[in-house]
Formats: structure tokens, C-alpha cells, sequence
């Protein structure tokens, strides 16, 4: 048989995961607003914290800096720039960018996701 009775075979698992992302995008954006109001009290108590006695709060900052790393996951899903699912997979709430507070640990952290980004690993 020549090549035009050929059967082209196509990979279903990106065209399943591709349709999951509608329901999981849905819930997410449950999730993430939910969230999203939660830490805009946050962030403005945190401005009146940090306005009356000149430093931030550690625990108020950090919930901030996880639902921001949690929308950063979220995205990178529904933008179709990776298939590992936050939350339900392994990124999620723990997995988060570095907050600033213990500055030298911060650093090696940024390091570590810069070189993961220069050689790929993301």
C-alpha cells in the first residue's frame, strides 16, 4: 500500500488535556478569585501594617507571595505553556517563588529557577 491508504496516527493525550483545561480553567477561576479577594484584604491591611509601624508583616506577606506563585502556576497551565496541573498535580499552594524575608535563602532560590530556566528545566 502506498502512502495514500496510510493511517495517521494522532496523539490523543494532548487533545484530551487540551479539553480537560475548560472544566480545571473554570475551577481554577473559582479557586483564584475566591483567593484573589482574601489576599486583596490582605495586601491592603498589610499597607496599614507596614504604614503605621514600618515593616511588613511576615505571615500576611508570605499568603501573598504563595497565591502569587499559585496564579503563576495557574497561568503557565491554561496558557498551554506546561501540562502539569497546580494543585492537582505537582505545582501548587507549597511550591512557591521565593518572599523576600530571609534575603540569603531567597537568593539561592532565584538562583536555583533562574538556572533551571537558562538550562531548560522548566
Amino acid at each position: 500500500m502506498g502512502t495514500s491508504g496510510s493511517i495517521k496516527v494522532v496523539n490523543m493525550g494532548e487533545r484530551i488535556e487540551a479539553l480537560l483545561r475548560i472544566p480545571l480553567g473554570i475551577l481554577y477561576g473559582i479557586i483564584t478569585d475566591i483567593l484573589g479577594l482574601v489576599v486583596g484584604l490582605v495586601v491592603v491591611l498589610q499597607f496599614f501594617y507596614t504604614l503605621i509601624l514600618g515593616r511588613r508583616h511576615e505571615g500576611m506577606a508570605c499568603f501573598a507571595n504563595k497565591f502569587a506563585s499559585l496564579r503563576y502556576h495557574v497561568d503557565r497551565y491554561l496558557y498551554f505553556a506546561t501540562n502539569e496541573r497546580p494543585i492537582f498535580d505537582i505545582p501548587g499552594w507549597e511550591d512557591t517563588l521565593p518572599c523576600d524575608f530571609n534575603r540569603e535563602d531567597a537568593r539561592e532560590k532565584y538562583g536555583e529557577i533562574k538556572n533551571s530556566f537558562e538550562n531548560g528545566g522548566f
